[in-house]
Order: structure tokens, then sequence, then C-alpha cells
């Protein structure tokens, strides 16, 4: 009886022994299959370790927090497709498919190949491991069962509650949304048992010994406690850059408010849109600040579980090389005592029986010791196994901690190459800051120019309206000469009729006097000689109706034409700036699109001071360039200004040749034909320059076009940098935190293309009222062109009706006193 009770728990031990082996084993497995965890790949990735109860659903529920994230019953086809990829896994116990495990099961085939075989348990062990496994197979089935119908219960509820939401106009509750699913297919034994598992919270916090646990968990803390520290330092960098460009904004926009006080509607308006853009971006650096805190708390809480977590298969190696030792001690002291008790039972038989009975009894107690020395043989095999998967398992670990030496220096590598990439981005920031401040510059000239154009524009309104009422006035004058020159004509043609009658009248009476025509011809000769010295007085009492010159050209006629070609001139100055400032954008942008479409990544910094230095280069260029073109504005106002005299001097000469006494004098026509055609000259020369002015405005509209198109390539540039950026950070998503920069520097840019079309729509309301003046001048011109012609011809008729009346009044006068000699004679005699 001794002896078998000591055999049965001999056989115990050993089965102990082997069990504590295999899950040795599973633990090794597990590490080997769990990735590392990702370091705050999103807020809410992994909940940290906290207190729980040691009731079941508890256990689950805080397992299931920790294993899965927030998903959906739809992910799980996204979560196989993600779980063949190479990408990284989300949580820090779930288990990594794919190449990977692909590999690690081809290693543990191999490793399995390699060992020895376990050695087989009793019948009965298995058939009750056989029952055992079918009742909790009945049981796990029916629990899933009930599980699943909750799980589709509960979501269509949510799915009603969130249905009813959207038609109320409620705001819905975020925090009901949080239903975790968990799928755990492919999950090892190890894996699921630390879902609910009771003694995590006590190994997590118990100390490791021995000599290379310590030193690694030291390095484990080395390394990973300065990350939350460094997410956060990073963090303050990019909200002090975001502030600084806030305040850069503000300080741009506050010039603004001062150019529109002229329109007090538009001023409150750009006041009050300030105030909320400014409202919005001070809530929207607050809710940053509220989620850097919040992710650097979780980095912390997360690195704390992480470093925990790490101490649980350490732990538990010691507490089974311990377990181990003790039992192997157990069995030897077992042994020795069993051949004690053989040695004593052997001696007290061969004293205590006869002969016979000892030979038979030898023969039972030597089969009973060939029994014992084949379960010895087989419990040394036992023995042997156990110390195979030992060493297996030792060679794992140091394989493991091979793993973690090369993981760490490729995380060294890659915290290398991130300070690089800060570096290059510190840099860029710095180039963008610059051309942001110079693109500004550009802007505030740009506005400028537009107030200087918006007070001229008021100036030729004015000037225009007064040009408007000075021609109404001189058409009414005209209308009152006409009127005048017409009564006046009507009475002479009176007077006409009257001395064809009387000229009628003499010429019947000259008929009855022809018989003393001869006597009166001395008579006849001196009221000739009479009559001409009447219609020289005659002649020059005529002088005295002509009407005198006209004025000289009045002091607004020249300020309104100086101004006018002041305008022309500040037009197309303001042009060719825009021009020129436009081209060297679209130049620079498309440089950059070059160098970001460009093959390879390690040039890119040489490749930008380059461009740098070219662009410099083209800017000293641009200022000679820009100083020759004023000194040629210099030249052109003298030109303009002498231009101007010209044509005061020939304006005043038409004027003159249209009056009567300029004419009286008969100039020649040949004169009168190269004043025209030194007119005409000037009518096509302001033609050419109203068709240059629409050849400048269409070409502004194209250079708009090509501006748009560059905004467009910039925007694409700088989502390509993001883009190239995390994927030399070996990230699959950019940084938000750039996102935001990129989108505060995309907006600068759209607020500086908007200033530069308000300026292109106010250069093209000046042009079209520049276009609305020289067409009402000229309009004027030609009206006064036409009243000069109507003037001339009255002039003439007017000259021809005088000759006739002077005439007929001289043949009336020599008549009369023809008359009146005769009528003498006739009573003298």
């Amino acid at each position: 009886m001794p002896t078998s009770m000591i055999h049965k728990a001999i056989i115990v031990y050993v089965i102990m022994i082997n069990y504590c082996h295999l899950s040795l084993l599973d633990v090794n497995v597990g590490a080997k299959k769990r990735g590392p965890r990702q370091i705050c790949k999103r807020a809410h990735s992994t909940d940290p370790a906290a207190h729980r109860n040691k009731t079941p659903v508890n256990l689950k529920r805080a397992g299931l927090e920790r294993r899965c994230q927030s998903l959906s019953p739809s992910h799980q086809t996204s979560r196989r497709s993600l779980d063949c990829s190479s990408c990284a896994p989300k949580s820090t116990s779930a288990p990594m498919t794919g190449n990977i495990n692909q590999s690690q099961a081809g290693s543990a085939e191999k490793s399995s190949e390699k060992e020895p075989k376990l050695p087989q348990l009793p019948q009965c062990v298995v058939a009750k491991m056989v029952r055992s496994l079918a009742t909790k197979r009945r049981e796990f089935i029916r629990m899933r069962k009930s599980l699943i119908q909750q799980q589709n219960s509960l979501l269509e509820h949510y799915a009603s509650l969130r249905d009813l939401e959207t038609q109320a106009g409620v705001t819905n509750d975020e925090a009901l949304g949080d239903v975790r699913v968990l799928s755990v297919t492919g999950w090892a034994a190890h894996d699921l048992l630390l879902l609910v598992r009771d003694d995590l919270e006590m190994s997590m916090h118990c100390e490791i010994s021995g000599l290379f646990g310590p030193q690694v968990l030291q390095q484990l803390y080395a390394q990973l406690n300065p990350i939350p520290d460094d997410v956060l330092n990073m963090a303050a960098e990019v909200m002090a850059r975001r502030i600084d460009l806030l305040n850069l904004l503000r300080g741009k926009h506050r010039p603004d408010r001062t150019n529109y006080t002229t329109n007090i509607n538009t001023a409150n308006y750009k006041n009050l849109e300030w105030k909320t853009k400014n409202s919005e971006f001070d809530q929207e650096t607050e809710r940053l600040h509220r989620m850097v805190a919040g992710t650097v708390e979780n980095l912390k809480a997360k690195v704390n579980y992480s470093l925990e977590l790490a101490r649980v298969p350490w732990i538990d190696r010691e507490a089974m090389v311990k377990k181990i030792e003790r039992m192997q001690k157990e069995i030897a002291l077992l042994q020795s005592k069993l051949e004690e008790m053989t040695k004593k039972d052997i001696d007290e038989k061969k004293d205590q029986d006869s002969p016979h009975e000892l030979t038979a009894a030898y023969k039972a107690i030597s089969e009973e010791l060939a029994k014992e020395r084949a379960g010895r043989e087989t419990l040394k095999e036992v023995v042997s196994a156990a110390e195979s998967t030992l060493r297996v398992a030792r060679a794992r670990i140091a394989t493991l901690e091979r793993q973690l030496k090369e993981t760490r220096a490729e995380s060294e590598a890659a915290r290398r190459k991130h300070k690089d990439l800060e570096q290059l981005y510190r840099h860029r920031e710095t180039s963008y800051d610059a051309r942001s401040k110079k693109l500004l510059e550009v802007s505030k000239t740009g506005e400028l120019t537009i107030d200087t154009l918006s007070r001229q524009r008021d100036a030729l309104e004015l000037r225009v309206k007064e040009l408007r009422e000075q021609a109404e006035i001189a058409e009414k004058a005209a209308e009152i000469r006409e009127a005048e020159q017409k009564a006046r004509a009507d009475m002479l043609q009176g007077k006409v009729i009257e001395q064809e009658k009387s000229r009628v009248i003499a010429e019947s009476r000259a008929a009855e006097l022809g018989i003393r025509v001869n006597e009166l011809e001395e008579q006849l000769q001196a009221l000739r000689e009479r009559s001409v010295k009447l219609v020289d007085v005659e002649r020059r009492r005529c002088l005295e109706y002509v009407p005198t010159k006209e004025n000289e050209p009045t002091d607004r006629e020249n300020e309104l034409w100086k101004e006018l070609q002041a305008t022309r001139v500040a037009l197309s100055r303001a042009e060719e700036e825009l021009r020129q400032s436009r081209a060297d954008k679209d130049s620079f942008l498309n440089s950059l699109s070059r160098i970001a479409q460009g093959e390879g990544t390690e040039n890119l910094q040489d490749k930008m001071a380059t461009e740098l230095l070219d662009r410099e280069q083209k800017i000293a260029k641009l200022q000679h360039s820009i100083e020759e073109q004023r000194e040629n504005e210099k030249i052109m106002e003298q030109t303009m200004t002498q231009y101007e005299n010209q044509l005061a001097a020939l304006r005043l000469e038409v004027k003159r040749l249209r009056n009567y006494d300029c004419y009286a004098k008969e100039i020649p026509y040949q004169e009168l034909q190269t004043e025209l055609m030194e007119m005409h000259m000037q009518v096509k020369k302001l033609s050419r320059e109203r068709n240059a002015l629409v050849t400048a405005a269409a070409s502004r509209a194209l250079m708009l076009e090509r501006h748009e198109r560059a905004a467009e390539l910039f925007a694409k540039m700088t989502r390509a940098r993001r883009d190239l950026s995390a994927l030399l950070d070996g990230r699959t998503e950019p940084p938000p935190i750039e996102e935001s920069i990129n989108a505060e520097i995309s907006r600068s840019l759209t607020s500086v293309c908007a200033n530069a079309a308000d300026t292109w729509t106010a250069l093209r309301v000046e042009r079209a009222q520049v276009l609305r003046l020289e067409s009402a001048v000229l309009a004027q011109s030609l009206q006064l062109e036409r009243e000069g012609r109507v003037r001339t011809q009255l002039e003439r008729r007017r000259a021809f009706l005088e000759r006739e009346v002077s005439r007929v009044h001289h043949s009336c006068s020599s008549e009369y006193t023809s008359l009146g000699r005769n009528t003498s004679l006739v009573l003298y005699n």
C-alpha cells in the first residue's frame, strides 16, 4: 500500500510538471505573437489597467475594454483585411496575423519537430478531459447564443435611438455609442486567460529578481518614461507656432481696419467678422490645449500599464522555475524514501519467512522491483522531457531578448530620423514665414494703390459731372445762337424783299425818266463816288457785328486732361507690378511643384537651397528692372507733359480757327488740313492706348487664372509634402497637428489670393471708368467739331447775305440821290 501511494504521488507530480511547462510555453508563444504597442496612435486606443472587482462580469468587461476598441459589427471584415496587411495592431494583447504569424507558425512547427515527443497521458485522465471539454463546449455555445441575441437587440435599440434623435433634432450623447464588440478567433489560450486573470494586479506590482530581468525593465523605463514629456514639449512648441501665426494674421489685418473708415457699413462688417474669427481661433486653441493634455495623460497611463504588463512574463517565469525546482527536490526525496522502504521490507522478509516462502516472496518482490524500475525509467524519461522543454523555453527567452534589443535599435534609429525631420520642418516653417511676410507686404502695397485709385476715381467722377454740366450749358448757348441767327436771317430776307419791290418801282420810274438820262450823267458820276464812300462806311460799321474771339481753354479742362493721363500711368504701373508679382509667384510655385514631384527625397534640402538662391537673384534682377522702369516712367511723364502742352496749343489754335475773325483772314485750306491730320493722329493714338488697356485686362484675367491654378498646385504640394513626411516617419497617416498648421498656411494664402482678386476687380472698375471718360471726351470733341462746322456754314451764309444787303443798299441809295437831284433841278427851273 505505501509503495502504490508513492507511485500515485509521483505520477501526479509529473503531470503537474508537464502542465507547468506547457503553460510556460503558451506564455512564451503569446509573448511572441503579441506585437509592440503603438504609442499614441489614437487618443482612445487602449485603456490603462484600472482597479477591477473579482466578479466574472466585471473581469470580462475589463478584458474587453482593454483588448478591443469601439468597433462596429461591420468592422470585422476591415479588421481581417488589416490583419492580413503589414499594419501594426491597435491593441496590446491582440495576436498579430498575416506574414508574421505565418513565419512564427513555421518556426513553431520546426521547433515542435525538433522537440522530443511528450509522454502520453493515462486513458482515464484523457477520458475525463474529453468529458469536461464537451461540457465546457456546450456551456460556451449556449452562452454565445444568448450573447449574440443580446448584442443584436442592443444594436437595434441603439439604431432606433439614433433615428429618433435625428428626427427630433436633439444632440446625441456620445457616451451611449461606446459599444465594444470582441472577436476571439485565432487567439492563444494565454491571451484569453489574460482577460479574466485574477492575479494580474498582484503580479504586476511584484518585484523581479535575477540578473537579466531588472536590467531589461530598467532599460524599458529609461526608454518609455520620457515619451510623454517629449510629446508634451512637441505639442507646446506646435501650439506656440500656432499662436505666433494667429498673432501674425491679426497684426496683418489690423491696418486693414483703418483703410475702411471711408465706408462705415463695410468697416462694421469687417470688424464683426474679425471678432467672430478671433473667438473661433481662441476656442480652437483651447480645444487643442485640452486635447494635448488628455493625450499626454493617456500616454502616461499607457506607458505605466505597458511597463507593468512587461513584468508579467518575468514573474510567471520565476514562479514556474521555483515550482519546478521544488518538485524536483520532492521527487528526489520520494525516490530516496522508496529505496529505503524497499530495503527494509526485503530484510524483514528474509528474517521471517522460510526458504520456500522466500523464493515465492522473492519472485513477487522481483516482479514489483522490475515494475518499479520500469516506472522509474518512465519517470526519468518524463523528467528528461521536462528538462528539454525547459531548455527550449530558455532558448526562446534568449531569442525574445535578442528581438527586444533589435527593436530598441530600430526605435533609436526612428527617433534620430524624427529629430532630423523636425529640424527640416522648422527650416521650412521659417522659410514659409518669410514668404508669408513678403506676400503680406505685397498685399499692403496693392491696397495702397487701390486707395489712391479710388480717390482718383472719385475726382474723375466729379470732373466728368462738371464737364457734363458745361457741355449742357454749351448746348443751350448754341441753340440760343442758332435761334438768333435764324431770326436775323428772316429779318434780312424781309428787307431784301422790300428792297426788290422798291427796285421795281424805281425801274418803272426810271423808264419814265429815261428821256432825262443824258442830262443826269454827270450827277450820276458824282453819286457813284459818294455811294462808294458810303459803302466803305457801311463795311466799317458791319465789322462791329463780327463776334469776338472765344476764350482760352479753362483750367478745369487742363486739369482733367492731366488727371486722366496720370490715372493712365498709374494703372499701367499697377498692372505691371501685379503682372510681375504674379509671374514671380507662378514660377516659384512651379519650381516647388517640380521639386516635390522629383524622384527621391535625399537631395530635397539642397534643391530647396538652390531654388531660394535663384529666387534671390531673380528678385535682385527684378528690383534693378523696377528702377529702370521708374526712370522710364519719369521720362514718359516728361514727354506726356510736352504732348499735353502741344495739345493745349493745338486746341487754342483750333478755337481761333473757328472764330469769324480768323475766318475773315482767309486761312489757307492746306494748314487746316494739316491740323486735322494731326488731330486724327491723336485720336488714333488714344485708340491704340485703349486697345493696349483691353489687352492688359485680358492678360490680367489670364494671370488671375494662373494664380488660382498655382494656389491649387501649392495645396497639392503641401499635401504631398505631408504624406512624404508621414511615410518617412513610418506612419500610414499624417499627424493631425501638421494638418492644422498646413490648414492655417493655406488659409492665409487664400486670404492673400482674395485680396489680389479684390485688387483685380477694383482695377477693372477703374479701367471701365477711364474708358467711359475717354468715350465722353471723344463725344464732346465730335460735338464741338459738328458745332464748328455748322457755325462756319452759318457765318458764310451771313457774310453772303450781308454782301447782298450792302449791294442793294448801295444801289437804292444811288437811286434816291439821283431822284433828289432831279426834283431839285425841276423846282429850280
